[in-house]
């Protein structure tokens, strides 16, 4: 086990390439620096072992690669819905939001959805610009302006025929 956290960790933090114009004491301090990151994910790596049910060190770091991923997706989520949905006068674009993202317009496009609008109106304390979401409120889980509960101020105004 400890020879393949050891080993991880090498993969994960390399020795630094020594640069051709480097003086020799900054090439020691890099590789000083990378020794002792190693060190502490050695034992990161050994104490994420012996919590995982494998105890195994490659999956445990995986696993912990894959839950950091999927917060990640959930802000880039959470943000997109906020750019799109709730800044005025008008949202962002897609093509820069795309690009910020690193994604194309049309999976940015898509990439939030209600529940996601909803956090948001939550967090921020308003409504989306096309008042489709409200924020969450005391003990709700979810209220859309579409359906009138006795709990709001005022019911949804409905077009006139």
């Amino acid at each position: 086990m400890k020879e393949i956290t050891e080993e991880l960790a090498k993969v994960l933090i390399p020795e630094p390439v020594k640069d051709e114009h480097e003086e020799p004491d900054d090439h020691a301090a890099r590789a000083k620096s990378a020794s002792e990151a190693r060190n502490a994910l050695v034992g990161e790596l050994m104490m994420a072992a012996g919590a995982s049910p494998a105890e195994d060190p490659v999956l445990a770091r995986l696993g912990e690669l894959a839950a950091q991923k999927r917060e990640i997706q959930r802000q880039i989520r959470l943000i997109t819905a906020y750019a799109r949905e709730f800044v005025r006068p008008e949202p962002y674009r897609l093509r820069a939001l795309a690009e910020a993202a690193g994604m194309s317009i049309s999976t940015i496009r898509t990439i939030y959805d209600t529940e996601d609008k909803i956090a948001v109106a939550t967090r921020i304390g308003r409504k989306d610009v096309k008042n489709t979401v409200r924020p969450v409120v005391g003990e709700q889980w979810r209220r859309l302006p579409a359906r009138h509960t006795p709990g709001d101020a005022t019911p949804p105004v409905t077009p006139s025929p």
